[in-house]
């Protein structure tokens, strides 16, 4: 039998300035699903497969993973044992200033994964106690555990994932820009949100952009938004519709034609899944 997985959004899981939270639930079967903030998970106990943006790993006694705004999971556990977690909520603006300290050398684009991450349960349970008993300097010390956990989670990375992201002549400024868009192409975001990131001006941003990724920034950001929507379609039964909207695009018509121009076929062509896949979920979730 399935438990559904009840949605929530950063707000209703976040108490105001308090950047994190963490959460313990017994998981049976979770449908594909994605949030609008960052999920750190460590398991405790039970075995599953967990499938991130449709590519299936076994997880289980030590195995953690940070996913970002722009990936989409599922998890199936193996046999008749819950999978048993710490499950931390992270908002956005706490997790990237964490990331962004890790500076140019940091592994690459997320999602990071580990199997021998038990460590971090001690760090985990003060986190919880200290969002859950406020106490001075509270807020100082979530962003502190936060950080160390992003660090040794960092750490565990493999090395040549740090090297991709290392492109000669690559400010920090504007390699920060462009894993902002990687990480929130599903937003309406635009080419002036993105050259603030790397403080230049829009037509600046635009030739180093191009000079960076090899290709303009509305291109690169369509093509983001497609590779999303093509996983999407192949790994779960949401309409072609429903995948639109959460790839990003804002009419139908306009991703119909974008995903044809890139794949030579139609959305609803030999890439979509058909019948008893998961419904997935255009709000925000927790696992």
């Amino acid at each position: 039998m399935t438990d559904l997985v009840e949605r929530f959004s950063t707000e209703s899981l976040l108490l105001p300035d308090v950047g994190a939270r963490v959460l313990r639930p017994r998981l049976h079967t979770v449908d594909v699903h994605w949030h609008d903030y960052y999920e750190l998970c460590l398991v405790v106990s039970g075995e599953a497969e967990h499938v991130v943006n449709g590519v299936a790993r076994p997880i289980g006694r030590g195995s953690a993973f940070l996913l970002s705004p722009a990936d989409f999971h599922a998890i199936q556990p193996v046999g008749h044992e819950p999978l048993c977690c710490y499950n931390t909520v992270i908002d956005p603006g706490l997790m990237e200033r964490q990331l962004a300290g890790l500076g140019p050398s940091s592994a690459g684009d997320l999602p990071w994964h580990a199997d021998d991450f038990l460590t971090a349960e001690v760090d985990l349970l003060r986190l919880q106690a200290e969002v859950e008993e406020p106490r001075l300097g509270g807020a100082r010390m979530i962003e502190a555990l936060v950080g160390c956990l992003v660090v040794e989670l960092a750490q565990r990375q493999p090395a040549e994932a740090a090297a991709a992201d290392h492109r000669p002549g690559m400010a920090d400024e504007l390699r920060a820009a462009v894993r902002y868009v990687d990480r929130h192409f599903r937003e309406p975001i635009s080419l002036a949100d993105a050259a603030r990131r790397a403080h230049l001006s829009p037509n600046y941003f635009s030739e180093r952009f191009r000079e960076y990724t090899g290709s303009s920034f509305q291109v690169y950001l369509q093509e983001r938004r497609l590779r999303f929507a093509r996983s999407l379609l192949a790994s779960t039964s949401l309409s072609v519709t429903e995948v639109c909207h959460a790839a990003g695009f804002n009419t139908l018509s306009h991703f119909g034609r974008a995903y044809r121009r890139r794949y030579g076929s139609a959305p609803s062509g030999r890439w979509r899944r058909t019948g008893g896949g998961a419904s997935g979920g255009l709000g925000a979730v927790t696992m």
